[in-house]
């Protein structure tokens, strides 16, 4: 469970990204009750962590962790690789 991780790692808040409310509010909000209740339910027993949600740019809103890690784990070569995930992630992450 992330909240024990968080527990375990000192982390006082979690920090969220979502597209939109509309395309990944109802999930969110699914979490949000087993980060809530975990930790109360099957403990130890720990006061609930805050969530702050960040809506990213609409504009932005066809790219998913999923895509990302598609591409990541594709056969492509390196050069390749690199030039997908440039386009769609912040400068200096792709070829990390």
């Amino acid at each position: 469970y992330i909240w024990r991780y968080a527990q375990c790692n000192d982390i006082p808040i979690f920090y969220r990204g979502i597209r939109s409310w509309e395309k990944d509010g109802k999930e969110e909000q699914q979490l949000q009750v087993l980060n809530t209740w975990g930790p109360l339910l099957y403990g130890p027993l720990i006061w609930p962590l805050k969530t702050y949600y960040l809506e990213g740019d609409p504009k932005y809103n066809h790219i998913s962790s999923t895509l990302i890690r598609d591409i990541c784990n594709e056969g492509t070569g390196g050069k390749e690789r690199i030039e997908a995930l440039s386009k769609l992630v912040p400068k200096g992450s792709a070829a990390k």
